[in-house]
């Protein structure tokens, strides 16, 4: 995948799947900046908070549902999902490359889990051909941030993490933990998408802490922001 030429947005992009370490990442990564006097914004799943982002938030995860005994891949399970979270993130990343997160604008930090990537990535496991997320809009419009990284672990180690986690947000949660081999599959595919691109850090988490990650990302993230103190 070649390097987005959308909106740059000051701070830290965390994508991955599910039990990478991107939740726990995120609420270190903003305590360790606000510590050093940064204004830090922490988001999840969009930038800016609309109603019409958290109504498509709310349709995609209800969309998701009696997943047991679904084949994995099933496009027509994750065809509504994947619908609804595209269009938010067309919706919000158009609406980001007007806020106050804009690289220059001397606003606030932006520590961000998850966003338009590991969607891009659904789309093209699940469904793809479908184009809602299309190569030319990654190209030309998907924002960039300061720092972008993709945690990723080991089959076993996510396996773990999941057992010492009660319950799922929604549907699609429910669905990739029960299909292990899938959610490998669909990490490695990941991966493979942002491999040769340098604007990504890929993040093996296996044998790292979660302050270590946050130390390291943040060291990133004052390398490369102009206005970091």
């Amino acid at each position: 995948m070649n390097s987005s030429r959308g909106t740059m947005l000051r701070g830290v992009l965390l994508e991955g799947l599910n039990f990478a370490g991107k939740s726990t990442t995120a609420a270190r990564l903003t305590t360790l900046l606000r510590a050093r006097g940064t204004e830090v914004h922490s988001r999840h799943c969009y930038v800016c908070d609309t109603d019409g982002t958290q109504t498509l938030q709310v349709r995609a995860k209800s969309s998701v549902g009696g997943s047991t005994g679904r084949p994995f891949p099933d496009p027509d399970l994750l065809r509504p999902f994947n619908v609804m979270k595209s269009a938010q993130m067309l919706i919000d990343s158009e609406i980001a490359a007007d806020s106050v997160y804009v690289a220059g604008a001397a606003g606030p930090a932006l520590v961000q889990d998850r966003h338009w990537f590991t969607q891009y990535c659904n789309n093209q496991y699940f469904n793809p051909g479908e184009g809602y997320l299309s190569d030319a809009w990654v190209a030309t419009c998907a924002p960039r941030f300061t720092v972008q990284a993709y945690l990723t672990c080991s089959p076993a180690e996510r396996d773990r993490r999941a057992g010492r986690r009660d319950g799922d947000a929604h549907g699609l949660n429910s669905y990739l933990r029960a299909n292990p081999e899938g959610i490998a599959a669909l990490d490695a595919f990941c991966i493979e998408q942002i491999a040769d691109d340098p604007s990504w850090i890929v993040l093996p988490t296996d044998e790292l802490s979660q302050d270590e990650i946050a130390a390291l990302l943040l060291g990133l993230f004052h390398a490369r922001d102009g206005t970091a103190g």
